[in-house]
């Protein structure tokens, strides 16, 4: 059985997304495509714009078997924590045999070498990174500095681009492993920063577009098999808008959140205390963001650290326990039969569950509900996604 993997977000998922799934899958001639998806939080830190189970709809509808979620402490995080959380339900499952991901093309080439030296630094590389700390720069500056003073030829700034970092992070987590799972990188046709409309917009310019009213230019930009699902939720009003939770994060940041926030693994160095002290100037999230960040603490790690304090998360697990099952296809029961034989926990009725993150999942889903006009019942309420149009895993309270 060949089982190939993929870790995404699919906020919404995109013709680029369609893209990538097709060349994953002929690449690793799968018999089975998986994702393993992000859930209510962005790895940026905020609120995705679509439901957790709508962008499992899309997956499933545009050609995965098999749509998971990963817990909330690692898909709110930063680059190797995102890698091990999604990395580590993937090697869990105990079937899949390859992992394909999304890179600049101009990265393609580095990826190996580069995640073999962060995995096992020499001792010049280590001086260089010190040096650049020392110097006052940001750690991920100083060490991408520090990667291109070690590797002949290496491109400058490459370490700054968001999807080769997580390339890296991924190549990184399945070196630690040791083999079991081959990597197969693809190259981006989108560049994630641009907001430009059209067919192969990328999904923050289809963000845009939607909170814009322009839905028809959004659509144009996703596949057959997630249009739908993007427009019902379009005309439905079943979005989450950005600032929807503000006044609830400013008003939890009346009581000392130091203590809550010392729990998050971005916040070190003092930035509980930068955030105490400024959150009383602020009149939103982004304001606030704005205030705190330095070039020591950049915007998507403080984004995170008030994602946490607004979860109430409090469990940072090294490696995943479980994934929660989001949906599938009926031709995926060999597969979950499969899974099963491994072990490894895939939650359908998380109100029952007695892992821990389980709750701090549905907390974050709950939130979610409350920002989009939603009761924060109704994330207990949603179904495993079963295709073939039936549904299937009633979520209990």
């Amino acid at each position: 059985m060949r089982v190939c993997g993929v870790i995404a977000e699919y906020d919404p998922f995109h013709k680029g997304h369609g893209y990538h799934l097709r060349q994953a899958r002929e690449a690793s001639r799968a018999d089975y495509m998986v994702c393993v998806l992000g859930g209510a939080f962005s790895q940026r830190g905020e609120p995705m714009l679509f439901e957790t189970f709508d962008r499992a709809r899309m997956a499933l509808e545009s050609g995965f078997d098999l749509a998971l979620g990963m817990p909330f402490c690692f898909s709110c995080a930063q680059a190797n924590r995102f890698a091990a959380g999604g990395v580590g339900v993937l090697a869990r499952l105990g079937v899949v045999t390859h992992l394909s991901f999304g890179c600049e093309p101009e990265g393609l080439p580095w990826l190996a070498e580069t995640a073999g030296l962060l995995n096992r630094p020499d001792a010049a590389f280590l001086q260089d990174l010190r040096q650049g700390l020392d110097g006052g720069l940001p750690f991920a500056r100083a060490q991408g500095l520090a990667v291109e003073r070690r590797i002949p030829g290496y491109p400058a700034g490459l370490m700054a681009a968001p999807n080769f970092i997580l390339g890296v992070s991924y190549m990184r987590e399945l070196l630690r492993r040791d083999g079991g799972i081959e990597a197969l990188p693809v190259g981006r046709t989108t560049d994630y920063r641009s907001l430009a409309p059209g067919p192969v917009a990328s999904a923050g310019a289809v963000r845009a577009l939607i909170l814009e009213g322009k839905a028809d230019d959004a659509l144009d930009a996703c596949p057959e098999g997630s249009r739908s699902v993007v427009a019902e939720a379009i005309n439905e009003g079943r979005l989450h808008r950005p600032g929807a939770l503000d006044r609830a994060l400013l008003a939890r940041l009346l009581n000392d959140p130091r203590p809550a926030l010392r729990q998050s693994p971005e916040v070190s160095e003092g930035l509980e205390e930068r955030i105490r002290r400024l959150s009383r100037r602020a009149d939103s999230r982004k304001a606030l963001i704005e205030l705190v960040k330095t070039r020591r603490y950049p915007y998507a790690r403080i984004s995170r650290a008030l994602s946490h304090l607004l979860v109430g998360a409090e469990h940072f697990p090294e490696a995943p326990a479980y994934a929660r099952l989001l949906g599938f296809r009926r031709r995926a029961a060999p597969l979950l039969a499969a899974i099963a034989k491994g072990g490894f926990p895939l939650v359908s009725r998380p109100a029952r569950s007695g892992f821990p993150g389980v709750r701090e999942d549905l907390r974050a889903e709950e939130l979610w509900a409350i920002g989009s006009g939603l009761p924060a019942a109704a994330a207990w309420e949603k179904q495993v996604v079963l295709m073939d149009g039936r549904k299937d895993g009633h979520i209990d309270a």
